[in-house]
C-alpha cells in the first residue's frame, strides 16, 4: 500500500538520511507496524526527530482526517489530495479506488509522539517529535496501518495492535468498565449559572427536578464553584469579559466560596443528596485557568507538588509521584465532602505547562498515571475527562473509562448543531476505540433541543443536560430514561456509517447516517447537515450497521411509526427536506415474522425490552409498545 522515505533532524538543524533504520513488521488481523530505530551523538530536534515520507502505491478516491484543530479538541477533516491532510492528524482513514479502506494510527510512544500531515509533494508525511532537545535516540513504534473492506474491524485492530506493542498500561475500550453512576440523567451547573454557581441555585435545581417529576440522579458543580479570589468585586458586562475574568484567574483554595457556599461543599452536596440525586465536582488539572493563587491557603497545602510554568503559573509537577500527591489531595478532600465523581478538565495542556522538561509522551504517562491513581482510589474511576483530545492524552490514559468527544455545546445556534455533530461522531471513529464518549451536555428547551436528544441516545455514553433554573422539559427527556432515570444507553460509541466515513455530510447532498446496537438489535440516526439547508438523500440498509446480522428484519421509523421488512443486504432510499427533518430507525431481527420492538415512547425502543420468549414481550418497564406478527405491525398502547 505505501512507501517510505525518512530522514532525521538533530537540533544544529542538520538533515539525514543516514542514523536511521525503519522497520514494517506485520501483526495479527493483518495490522502493518512500523517503527524508527535512530542513533545520534547530537541530540535530535525536538520539534521533528524522524519524518517519514509516506507514498501511496494504489490509487485513493477520498479521506477522512481526525486532527487537533485547537489545544484541546479534535475535529474531522474530508479531502481527496493527501497534500491537504491538516497538521496533527490523529488517525486517518482512506477510500480506495477499489472501495476498501485504509486506517493509518499515528501512536504515542515512550518519549515520541507522531502526528500525520500531508507534504508538497502531494504524499504523507508523519512527524515524530518529542518537545525535547536532549534526546539522542529515537527508538520505538510510529504508526500502525490497516488495509480492509470494514474501516470499524481496521481501527479497532490498528489500536489493539499498537497497545500491545506500546504494552505501557493503556487498555482498549473493551476492558475499561463503565461507571454506574452514568448509567443515569445528570445535570451540569454551568450554563444555568456559569462561574456565579451557588448552593441557592444549586438547590433551586434540584427543587425543580422533583417539581417536574425529571429523574435526574447526579449534578456537577462546574465552572467554579471554589473559592477564587480574583473573582470578588469583578463584574463582566459581556461574556467574553467572563472568559477574561476566568482566565485570568487563579484557584485560591479548592473548599468551596464562602460567599456562595456558606457552609462549605459537604453541606451543599448533603442537601443535594437529599433530593436523591449524587454530587460530582468540576476541576481543571491546573487548579484554576492561571493555576494556584501563591497567596492562597490551596498553595500553602500543595506547595511540595508544584511546579513554575514559563509564563508563571503554579499548576501541579507532571512527575508521577507529586503529581498523584496532589491529585489526591484534592480529592480526597471532594470524596470526603461527598462528591462522587469528578469531570477533569483542560487536560491538554501538556504543551503549554511542560514543554522543553522532559519528553512529551513520558510527560503525558506520567502525569495521567498520578492523576489516574488519585482518580480510581477516590472515585473508582467515575471520571470525565474533559479539554483531553491530544494524542498523548489518549494514548496514555491507563483506565479512565469516560472522555469529551467535542467542543463546548452551543445553545441555539443551528450552525454549530452541525460543526458539534460532526466532531462527536467522527472524533468517536477514534477516540471510541480508547473510551466512552461524552456528547456533552445540551438544553431540553433550545430549538434544536429533540435532534440533540435523540443524538445523546444513540450516542452510548453519558447524558446530561445543563438548563437553567425553571427550564428544564420534561418531555423532551423522557424518550431518554426510564422512570427512575435510568439511561436507555446503546452497546457502542456511535459513529457514522462506512459509506458516511470519508464523506463530508455538509457538502455532499447526503444525510450522515449515525448507527449503533442493542444486543442483536441496529439504531441507526439520519440527519440533514446540508450546509444550505436543501434536500440530501441516502440509502438505507441493515447491512450498514456494524456487528449484527439476520436473514430478515423490521425496520421501524420512531417518529412515523412506520414499518418496512428488509433481507440483510436490501437497501431502501430516504431523503431528507431540510435540516428540521431527521430519521430514528430501529432494526430489529425477525424469527418466523416475528419480532419486539420495544417502547415506542422510547428512543432506544430494544433497551426497554427485558426478554422475549416466544411471542411474549416482557418489558423492563410498562408502557406503549410495537411488535411485528406475521411481518405486520402491531401497537399497544
Amino acid at each position: 500500500m505505501f512507501k517510505f522515505n525518512a530522514c532525521v533532524r538533530l537540533v544544529d538543524g542538520t538533515e539525514t538520511t543516514q542514523l536511521l533504520t525503519i522497520e514494517e513488521k506485520v501483526c495479527p488481523d493483518n495490522v502493518r507496524a512500523v517503527s524508527v530505530d535512530a542513533i545520534s551523538k547530537v541530540p535530535f530536534d525536538g520539534e521533528c526527530a524522524v519524518r517519514i515520507e509516506i507514498e501511496p502505491t494504489e490509487d485513493i478516491i477520498e479521506y477522512m482526517a481526525d486532527y487537533r484543530d485547537w489545544v484541546w479538541w479534535c475535529k474531522p477533516f474530508f479531502g481527496a489530495d493527501l497534500k491537504d491532510v491538516p497538521k496533527e492528524t490523529q488517525a486517518l482513514v482512506i477510500k480506495k479506488a477499489d472501495g476498501d479502506f485504509c486506517v493509518i494510527l499515528p501512536v504515542v510512544s515512550e518519549n515520541y509522539k507522531c502526528v500525520l500531515q500531508g507534504n508538497e509533494n502531494g504524499k504523507l508525511s508523519a512527524e515524530i517529535f518529542s518537545h525535547y532537545d536532549s534526546l539522542c535516540t529515537c527508538r520505538g513504534l510510529a504508526f500502525v496501518y490497516a488495509v480492509g473492506e470494514n474501516p470499524f474491524q481496521l481501527i479497532a485492530a490498528c489500536v489493539k495492535s499498537a497497545l500491545k506493542i506500546l504494552n505501557n498500561g493503556t487498555r482498549h475500550i473493551s476492558e475499561r468498565e463503565y461507571p454506574e453512576i452514568f448509567e443515569y440523567l445528570g445535570w451540569c451547573s454551568w450554563d444555568s449559572m456559569e462561574i456565579r454557581v451557588n448552593e441557592e441555585g444549586m438547590l433551586e435545581k434540584c427543587e425543580e427536578f422533583k417539581r417536574k417529576s425529571i429523574p435526574v440522579k447526579w449534578a456537577i458543580f462546574d465552572d467554579m464553584w471554589a473559592e477564587v479570589r480574583d473573582f470578588y468585586g469583578r463584574e463582566y458586562p459581556e461574556r467574553d469579559d467572563m472568559f477574561k475574568l476566568m482566565h485570568g484567574s487563579a484557584l485560591y483554595h479548592f473548599e468551596a466560596d464562602p460567599i456562595r457556599f456558606p457552609n462549605g461543599l459537604k453541606s451543599t452536596i448533603a442537601k443535594i443528596n437529599d433530593y436523591g440525586i449524587k454530587a460530582g465536582v468540576w476541576h481543571p488539572v491546573g487548579g484554576y485557568w492561571r493555576g494556584i493563587d501563591p497567596e492562597g491557603r490551596a498553595y500553602e497545602i500543595l506547595k511540595e507538588y508544584l511546579i513554575q510554568t514559563h509564563d508563571g503559573k503554579l499548576v501541579p509537577d507532571w512527575e508521577k509521584s507529586k503529581a498523584f500527591m496532589y491529585f489526591d489531595t484534592l480529592h480526597s478532600f471532594y470524596r470526603k465532602a461527598g462528591a462522587e465523581f469528578v469531570k477533569i478538565d483542560s487536560q491538554s495542556i501538556m504543551d503549554r505547562y511542560y514543554k522543553g522538561r522532559a519528553p512529551i509522551a513520558k510527560i503525558a504517562k506520567d502525569f495521567h498515571s498520578g492523576l489516574e491513581a488519585s482518580a480510581g482510589g477516590n472515585f473508582g474511576n467515575a471520571v470525565i475527562n474533559c479539554m483531553g483530545m491530544a494524542s498523548e492524552n489518549m494514548w496514555s490514559r491507563s483506565i479512565s473509562p469516560i472522555s469529551r468527544c467535542s467542543d463546548d455545546f452551543q445553545p441555539e445556534n443551528r450552525e454549530w448543531f452541525s460543526k458539534h455533530i460532526l466532531q462527536c461522531a467522527y472524533n468517536s471513529y477514534v477516540q471510541g476505540q480508547f473510551y466512552f464518549c461524552d456528547w456533552d451536555m445540551w438544553w431540553t428547551d433550545d430549538g434544536q433541543a429533540k435532534k440533540n436528544s435523540l443524538m445523546r441516545a444513540i450516542s452510548g455514553g453519558p447524558i446530561y443536560v445543563s438548563d437553567k433554573i425553571g427550564r428544564s422539559n420534561a418531555d423532551i427527556l423522557k424518550p431518554l430514561a426510564l422512570s427512575d432515570g435510568r439511561i436507555l444507553r446503546c452497546d457502542k460509541c456511535c459513529v457514522p456509517t462506512a459509506d458516511c466515513l470519508t464523506v463530508d455530510a455538509t457538502k455532499s447532498k447526503k444525510a450522515l447516517k449515525l448507527q449503533n446496537t442493542v444486543g442483536k438489535y441496529g439504531v441507526m440516526a439520519l440527519l440533514n447537515l446540508d450546509e444550505n439547508n436543501g434536500e440530501v438523500n441516502a440509502e438505507v440498509s441493515p447491512s450498514m450497521i456494524d456487528g449484527i446480522y439476520a436473514d430478515e428484519w423490521a425496520v421501524f421509523e420512531h417518529f412515523s411509526r412506520t414499518l418496512k421488512i428488509v433481507k440483510h443486504n436490501e437497501v431502501f432510499d430516504i431523503s431528507l427536506k431540510n435540516a428540521d427533518e431527521y430519521k430514528l430507525y430501529i432494526f430489529a431481527p425477525l424469527k418466523d415474522g416475528f419480532g419486539a420492538i420495544g417502547r415506542i415512547d422510547k428512543f432506544i425502543s430494544p433497551k426497554t425490552i427485558e426478554y422475549v420468549c416466544g411471542k411474549t414481550i416482557k418489558l423492563v418497564e410498562d408502557g406503549p409498545y410495537a411488535y411485528v406478527d406475521n411481518y405486520e405491525l402491531h401497537i399497544a398502547e
